[in-house]
């Protein structure tokens, strides 16, 4: 199992094992199916390309998209996630844009992570020459943070609690917002490599995620990160 740093998802604890969200949700369906998980900590980039070539199995976090189904089996949805605009916050009143295509259009600069999927508005306005030197794309989440503190980015996209717990955690939640610019929510997914797991064991990975849906274990764990 591949994870990233992607706290509260997924991160590496005080004592140094994998931890969060994502991560306790598929150790409670691994052990449902009798399974060990041997973790493996990356960028998403790497990840992503592990996957492929079978050297990773699964990556949580997952979005759904037509290359990805190329070359990966993906397990029913798990939880939602949503995508907010966030920027600098002396500059918010300067910026009433209502979607991201309308802060695009007015020049701005956006940080994004290189392999994460925001959704097809996006997708349109990245496949578009005019607008595509307005992303700027980078490996990790904290570098979009500093790039956006330095001013050589006008906004970042992330996850909304993500991005809060980022900036808490390095102490920028006044320095930076969120703008009421979102992505809206969309299905998450646990992403399998096509070349080392067979349908079979997705379908049974799926029939235990359905099985702590219902015996309770799937809400206590979303109760422990208050979602």
């Amino acid at each position: 199992m591949g994870f990233e740093t992607w706290e509260p998802y997924q991160y590496i604890g005080m004592d140094q094992k994998p931890g969060g969200l994502d991560i306790e949700l598929v150790q409670a369906i691994a052990s449902k199916m009798s399974c060990t998980l041997v973790t493996q900590h990356s960028n998403w980039l790497e990840l992503v390309a592990a996957l492929k070539e079978g050297k990773v199995d699964l990556l949580m976090g997952s979005s759904m998209t037509p290359s990805r189904q190329e070359f990966a089996h993906f397990s029913d949805p798990y939880r939602k996630e949503q995508f907010v605009l966030f920027v600098r916050s002396a500059d918010a009143a300067g910026l009433p844009q209502n979607t991201i295509g309308d802060f695009i259009a007015a020049g701005k600069k956006l940080g994004i992570v290189s392999e994460y999927y925001y959704g097809p508005e996006l997708t349109e306005l990245y496949s578009n020459e005019t607008y595509k030197s307005q992303f700027i794309e980078a490996q990790l989440s904290e570098l979009n943070i500093a790039r956006l503190v330095d001013e050589d980015i006008d906004g970042m996209l992330e996850d909304k609690f993500v991005g809060v717990s980022m900036l808490r955690r390095k102490g920028l939640d006044r320095e930076i917002g969120q703008h009421s610019i979102t992505l809206g929510n969309t299905d998450v997914y646990v992403m399998f490599s096509k070349a080392t797991v067979k349908p079979e064991t997705v379908a049974a990975f799926n029939k235990a995620l359905a099985e702590i849906k219902q015996n309770g274990e799937y809400d206590a764990v979303l109760a422990r990160y208050q979602f």
